[in-house]
């Protein structure tokens, strides 16, 4: 059970009280979180994050590069199988990484961009 963000804030209900979220919402917002999050920025927990900042450019080797990277912030998160991952560049120049993830028999698409 964790608390619902939207972009980088509590998300409110009509009350002004944060959202409860659990399953695969909340595991796919853990996800979001590992990935966007730089690697030993956070203090409490230095393993947390990933290293997905320093990919810089799209092509064949980067991709890999990403999908290790990726796979590597994910592990941190527990019960998490990861699916697909496409990496592709976004029309402003930026790099948008899109990650399956399963939880039990739930399929759900998390989508990062750097």
């Amino acid at each position: 059970m964790d608390t619902a963000l939207l972009n980088g804030e509590f998300d409110l209900d009509s009350r002004g009280m944060p959202y409860i979220i659990t399953g695969l919402a909340e595991l796919m917002q853990r996800v979001a979180v590992c990935l966007k999050m730089k690697r030993a920025s956070f203090i409490y927990s230095r393993t947390l994050g990933s290293e997905l900042n320093s990919v810089k450019e799209v092509e064949d080797a980067v991709h890999s590069r990403a999908e290790l990277l990726a796979r590597e912030a994910v592990a941190e998160v527990p019960q998490t199988s990861l699916g697909e991952l496409k990496v592709t560049k976004t029309a402003n120049g930026k790099i948008k990484i899109t990650l399956e993830i399963r939880l039990r028999d739930e399929n759900g698409v998390v989508e990062v961009i750097i």
